[in-house]
Formats: structure tokens, sequence, C-alpha cells
């Protein structure tokens, strides 16, 4: 009998909040099961969006082969999902209700597979009546083992919304930390409902987000002109509309940057990104390294392995773990088995890439991360935008030593070029007006504004 499967995903969690000294929250829970399983200690999600991040997962790789233009959950005929299905497990899920993730649903066989996180409508959270619907869910005839239970929850995602219960400073310093305080109280209830000995729990992230190091945000640094341009069109005659707007948009945006760069003097380079709104594109770690833990039978105990890896590595351990008939071959993952018993395993690059907005500007970004250096330049233009780190000695990416490298960038471009030839990574797939439209819309109702 195949074990069964829960797979937890916190949307926007940072690896930083779940293991190490940057963490203030209280997960009592989290840190039960930390001790139970074998934590990843430098996970690597290749984008900062959730569906270029969910494709590459469910399909075991990079964006590049799953379309990074594709505005929604990309899944292939073989994805991990249907071979899943194949093998005789019972698929369920709880995701927010996104037509991102609509893919999915096709596999859930539970009908009530979304929650709301859309605005207008008040967002549900897992804090609140969302983890007791699950629960129920749990306890009901419904559940037909073995089953692989998908939950993706949304609560560390912005705008956040701390519980009344959670306010208190015990629960962590700043609102994402006691948010995280919350989730872990609420899975504790969840995890009390299964059994460990019969269960793959993988506890993971989509991708991080901006956390202010200091609780404040740059993102209401925006002058008001409200009423401005209506003003101009009346003294200015049609032709000079144009211009006079053009003239109000340069003068907002010297304010801008006048008070940005008075409010940021003496900060770090990452500091002054911790302050950037959720919106910004980065492929920095604070976005795209994440907590990944698994816990289960044959899963070592209380091992924490600092090896870097990716999340498309996550489903072809899963695989190796449930002794899967049909295996997933023409992937860029691997099983971590190797690393959890302690055999040799060779360190791969990691493709990365930014979530694009509707048009490509210098913000989209492609490049590789290994466990020395991180490489990322414009996405179209290998001579544009042109940024190395050394993650050894800086960490926090604060020193680009691009210049300073010549051969490292160029080394680093020549396995860019290698792993992605014969692809165009930019390319758009079919879809119709109506759907993009929707997405768009979407999109700008979660805040992510048309650029």
């Amino acid at each position: 009998m195949y074990p069964n499967i829960l797979f937890f995903v916190v949307d926007s969690f940072r690896a930083d909040r779940f293991f190490g000294n940057n963490k203030t929250s209280y997960t009592p829970n989290l840190d039960l099961l930390l001790k139970k399983g074998t934590y990843f200690e430098q996970a690597i999600s290749s984008a900062d969006g959730t569906f270029l991040t969910l494709s590459s997962l469910f399909n075991g790789l990079f964006p590049f082969v799953t379309n990074v233009r594709s505005n929604e959950v990309v899944l292939r005929k073989d994805n991990f999902l249907e071979i899943i299905k194949n093998n005789g497990y019972h698929i369920y899920g709880k995701i927010p209700d996104s037509i991102l993730l609509s893919t999915l649903k096709n596999y859930f066989e539970n009908k009530n597979s979304t929650f709301q996180v859309k605005p207008p409508l008040k967002k549900e959270r897992f804090t609140d009546k969302l983890c007791l619907k699950i629960l129920d869910f749990m306890d009901s005839q419904n559940i037909v083992e073995p089953w692989f239970y998908y939950l993706h929850i949304y609560d560390l995602h912005f705008p956040r919304i701390v519980p009344n219960d959670f306010v208190d400073p015990k629960f962590g310093n700043d609102d994402y930390d006691k948010i995280l305080s919350a989730i872990d109280f609420w899975f504790g209830k969840l995890v009390e409902k299964i059994d460990l000995t019969n269960t793959i729990l993988v506890i993971t992230a989509d991708h991080g987000t901006h956390v202010p190091f200091d609780g404040k945000s740059t993102a209401h640094f925006e002058p008001e002109f409200k009423g401005t341009l209506n003003i101009s069109k009346k003294i200015m005659p049609k032709s000079s509309h144009k211009i006079g707007a053009k003239m109000i948009v340069n003068l907002r945006n010297q304010i801008r940057n006048s008070r940005l760069k008075k409010v940021n003097e003496g900060l770090t380079p990452y500091q002054i990104r911790s302050r950037l709104p959720h919106t910004t594109l980065s492929i920095y770690d604070e976005s795209i390294k994440i907590p990944l833990l698994f816990i289960g039978k044959n899963i070592p105990q209380n091992k924490i392995i600092p090896n870097q890896i990716s999340t498309v590595d996550i489903f072809p351990t899963i695989m190796e773990l449930i002794h899967s008939k049909t295996l997933h071959t023409q992937i860029h993952g691997r099983s971590l088995i190797p690393l959890m018993q302690e055999e040799p395993f060779d360190e791969q690059p990691i493709f990365l890439h930014t979530v694009p907005h509707e048009q490509i500007t210098k913000n989209d970004k492609v490049g590789l991360r290994t466990s020395k250096f991180k490489y990322f330049r414009h996405s179209q233009d290998s001579t544009k935008e042109i940024h190395l780190f050394d993650l050894e000695n800086d960490p926090f990416e604060n020193n680009n030593v691009a210049q300073n490298n010549p051969s490292i960038v160029k080394e680093m471009e020549g396995i860019l070029e290698e792993l992605t030839k014969n692809v165009t990574v930019e390319s758009m797939d079919d879809m119709d007006d109506k759907r993009l439209k929707l997405i768009q819309e979407e999109l700008r109702l979660l805040g992510y504004k048309k650029t």
C-alpha cells in the first residue's frame, strides 16, 4: 500500500523565517517536525512568482521549458500529478481561487478545492476558518487512501493580516513572523489528524518575498498628484496635454526618488531591497530561497542538509520514496535520496527567471545560481543588467562583483547558453484574448500593477 502524501505549500515563505537566526516567530510545531525529518537549508526556487514555480515543480523542469511567459501554471502530459494518479492515488487539494492555478483543479477529486483571495471579497485565511474546513474534510468519509493532498495557503502573501490572537510581540518582531506563528498553531491541529507512520509530509513554498528588515516599507513613498492632470487639461490646449502630463510624471518621479534616497541613506543594498513592494521583480535569495522539509517513513530524522538543491528535485524524490512504477525521465530534477543517505551527489546550476511583466522591461532577469555564485542579467540581452554575487562571502548579495570577474561572468553565461540552447526562453503561449484579460485583471486585483 502506498503511503499518503500531504504536500503543504506556504505562499511567500522565506527560508530564513523557517530556520535560522533571522526568525522571531513562535513555531513549536514546525520546530518539532524539523527534528522528525530531513531539512534542506539551501532549497532554491527557479522564479519569484507562483505560476512559474509551480510549473517547474509539477513538471520537474526549469521555466524555460514550461514557458516563462505562460501567465498560468502549465501541466505537461507527463506531469507528476498525472504520474501519481496513474499509480493509484486519489488527488485532493485546497488552493487559492485563481485563474493562474486553475489547471491544477482538473486533478482534484474534491469539489470545494478553492478558497477566496481576491478583492473585493474577504481573503480566506488558513489561520481562520479555512483550516477548520480542511480538518472537516480530513475527518470525512470522502477522502480515500492512498491520497495525495496538495494544500497551498496564502496567509503570508501581501496584504498580510495578523490574527487577533497573535498580535502580541511574543509571536514575532513583525507581521510576517506573527502570521507564521499563527500558521504554526493551526498546522499543528492539521498534523494531529495525520498518521505520520503512513504519510509522507512535505513542507515548502513556491517562492520567498520582500520583508522590511525594520518593518518599514518604501512602497508608500509615491507622491500624490490627484487632480493635477485634470486641472492641466482645463488650462492647457489639447495639443499640450501630453507634454504637460509628461512633465507632471517627471516631477513626481524626481520627488519620489529624492525622498527614497533620503530615507535609504546608510542602508545596505539588501536592506533597501527589503523595503521594496511585494510586486518588485527579484531573483535575489530573499525571493527564491525557500524551506524544504521531508518527513515520513524511510526519511532520516533530525537531519540538516546544506547542499544546494532545486524545487524541480522535489517530485523525483517523492517518486523514489513511493517506489513509483512510472518514472519521469526527460527532466531537470533528480531524487534527493542520495543526499539523505549521505551518498555522492554532484551539484548542478539552477536556472533562474523573474516572473515577467506584460511587456519585457529591464527588470526581467534570467540567470543561474550555484552554491558559490549567483549570476543574472537582462532576459533578452546578455550585455545588459549584468550581476554577479559571491554567495560564500556575500550571502546578502550586497556587492555586485561582475566588473571585477569577467572570466566568471563568461563561464556562467556559457553554462546558461548551453542549458537553454535550442529553446526560445521568451516564447509566448497561444492564449485567447478573453482569458488573457481575465488573468491581467486578476493580477491587478492582487496588487500586481500593469507595467
